[in-house]
């Protein structure tokens, strides 16, 4: 046999293992370094957002829309665009909070809500509607409360309440005014 015959399977063999050795290159994933963040675009973006909350009971607890919600990378805070919060207790519609701008803190479960808010419950047989209008508002969603330091507008019933400032517990129904307290009452 020649010599060249011998050779050839030792050529071949050599020769896929070349080739199986740079296509196993090829194809690795390269971990050179992280890709850049730019932290100020939005990780990610969600268009004409719709979610619902449920009690343990299956009762609804919250319900969100937003025009959209977006965060931006290592940022705890969830921005939203002209946000509607509808809050239940005990499956019941409770109030709605509307505004043109929100900020939900992830790790605090603080909301912050800017610009034009109102906060609305409808009337009951045993209470009349409120509407409160503000420029900011201030949600504690642990504490079950809401407040801010800014003039506020609240009107329940018929009659009117001027304020600068405010306190809410939920659980209590207590509502503290902080300063500036003009109230038009009309029975």
């Amino acid at each position: 046999m020649n010599r060249a015959a011998r050779l050839f399977p030792l050529g071949l063999m050599l020769g896929m293992a070349l080739l199986a050795f740079w296509l196993n290159v090829l194809t690795m994933q390269r971990d050179d370094a992280p890709a850049k963040l730019d932290l100020s675009r939005p990780e990610y973006t969600i268009n004409r957002l719709t979610a619902k909350r449920f009690d343990a009971q299956g009762r609804p607890q919250q319900y969100l829309q937003a025009a959209q919600m977006w965060q931006l990378p290592r940022n705890p805070n969830v921005y939203l665009s002209k946000p509607r919060i509808e809050v239940f207790l005990q499956g019941i519609p409770d109030y709605t909070v509307t505004a043109a701008a929100g900020r939900y803190h992830k790790q605090q479960k603080t909301a912050d809500f800017s610009d034009n808010v109102r906060w609305e419950r409808k009337a009951t047989t045993a209470a009349p509607a409120i509407l409160l209008q503000t420029s900011v508002l201030h949600v504690d969603t642990v504490a079950r409360s809401a407040s801010n330091r800014a003039p506020l507008v609240a009107d329940y019933g018929t009659s009117r309440l001027k304020s600068t400032g405010f306190i809410y517990q939920q659980d209590s129904g207590q509502l503290n005014l902080l300063s500036n307290v003009r109230i038009t009452y009309a029975p």
